[in-house]
């Protein structure tokens, strides 16, 4: 993925869907704390819905639970875990179809491929007592074909470092989202991908790091 192209991205959201972009970004404050962390953390946040795309056209599909094999995620793998859909407004929002527009663009060659999409809204808290943990099952695969992690909002972390391993588990890179719009497309198939753990920069103060995910699993 050439950053260019996601930095058009950005300036495309931030210029052109400026109030809707604000909108979907706001949205994160809506997120329930997720209740499955079996480190017995408090330091997550999430809402979970799942679409199909086909045609240039997204569809919301029934809410379901989102389970992954144990196999992929051996922390919270191998049973449902019953979270909040993304709330309606979101869901409407624009910014939505124009992320996906985008990120399947960057690898889809067939529009009348049918592609099913996990989405997550992240957040992820710090505070002195807790770090937060991006990816509490540390490095891994989700058993998708891509996956698009995308920063929405960063106050006051320390930390957070993405880093992105072949599938023999050598380092091919490794940087941090940093600002709104920042993103990696990374192919699952072919890497690994984690996130090292996050901190309060300033401990008196709130700290949050709000992320999308989007998993494409192709169909058929």
């Amino acid at each position: 993925m050439a950053m260019g192209e996601a930095s058009r991205l950005h300036q495309q959201l931030a210029s052109h869907m400026g109030q809707a972009y604000r909108r979907f970004r706001q949205s994160w404050n809506g997120l329930l704390l997720d209740p499955y962390l079996r480190d017995g953390g408090s330091y997550r946040y999430r809402r979970y819905s799942v679409f199909h795309w086909q045609n240039n056209m997204l569809k919301v599909l029934p809410h379901e639970p989102h389970y992954q094999s144990s196999h992929y995620n051996h922390v919270h793998g191998g049973f449902n875990r019953h979270f909040r859909a993304w709330l309606p407004t979101t869901l409407q929002n624009p910014v939505l179809k124009k992320i996906i527009r985008w990120t399947t663009s960057q690898f889809l060659t067939n529009p009348a491929d049918l592609w099913r999409i996990q989405a997550h809204q992240f957040r992820i808290v710090a505070r002195e007592d807790q770090l937060g943990k991006p990816t509490p099952e540390g490095v891994h695969k989700d058993g998708a074909e891509y996956i698009l992690i995308m920063m929405m909002d960063r106050q006051n972390i320390a930390g957070g470092v993405s880093r992105v391993y072949s599938n023999d588990m050598q380092l091919l890179a490794e940087g941090t989202l940093q600002q709104s719009g920042d993103l990696m497309l990374v192919n699952d198939h072919q890497t690994y991908h984690g996130v090292t753990e996050v901190s309060p920069a300033d401990p008196a103060q709130p700290a949050w790091r709000d992320v999308l995910v989007l998993t494409f699993h192709k169909q058929g």
